[in-house]
Order: structure tokens, then C-alpha cells, then sequence
């Protein structure tokens, strides 16, 4: 799975530990201003996060069990965990700037545009 990468180099430490919280922090706070956060349904009761259409897809009984322990968050979206393992896997992450990094990331691609 592409978040074990991430999370394997985050828990390692040192300087590929801290370049890579670097670049996860600046993601998010880009992708918070400019609405980019995947939106999902947390479910306190269970640590579920479901999307709409899980939530939709749900028996009216099973529903009516969750309803109350439902919370709507904003979550750092799946394909940048993709992205940031196959930089890093690929060794291509170090060889660029934090701020290169989110922009790649963003656009899912290296261009400038």
C-alpha cells in the first residue's frame, strides 16, 4: 500500500523524515485554501471514514445506528499518498525543493503550469 512508504519514511527520522512532514504540511495548507481536502464522513463510534456514497449505500437500520456518531472532515486526498510513495520510491523526492514538491503534487505532474 503507497501509505506504508510514506508512513515507513516518516517514522525513520532524520532528514527524509522531516523533508517529507515539510512537504505533507504545505500540501495540506495549500489544498485548504484553494477547497483541494477530500471530504469524507468520520464515524466516532467505529474510526470509520466513509464517503457520501458509502453513507448513502447504508440500510435505513444501520444508519439510524451511526447517525449520531457521524462528523463530516476534510482528509489529505488518497492519490497524493500515490504520488508521494512513487517519489519517493522512484528517488525522485529529494532531488527538488519542498515547494517544487507541492507543486508537482498538486498539478500531478512536473510542469510549471
Amino acid at each position: 500500500m503507497s501509505a506504508d512508504l510514506v508512513i515507513a519514511t516518516l517514522a525513520s527520522g532524520g532528514q527524509p523524515a522531516t523533508k517529507l512532514a515539510n512537504v505533507i504540511q504545505q500540501l495540506v495548507i495549500e489544498a485548504g485554501k484553494l477547497g483541494e481536502l477530500e471530504v469524507a464522513n468520520y464515524v466516532r463510534s467505529t474510526n470509520q471514514l466513509l464517503t457520501d456514497e458509502d453513507v448513502d449505500a447504508m440500510a435505513p437500520e444501520q444508519l439510524a445506528v451511526v447517525r449520531d456518531h457521524l462528523v463530516k472532515v476534510k482528509r489529505f486526498p488518497a492519490i497524493w499518498l500515490v504520488r508521494l510513495s512513487d517519489g519517493i520510491d522512484r528517488g525522485l523526492f529529494w532531488n527538488y525543493s519542498d515547494e517544487r514538491i507541492v507543486q508537482i503534487m498538486r498539478w500531478g505532474r512536473d510542469s510549471k503550469t
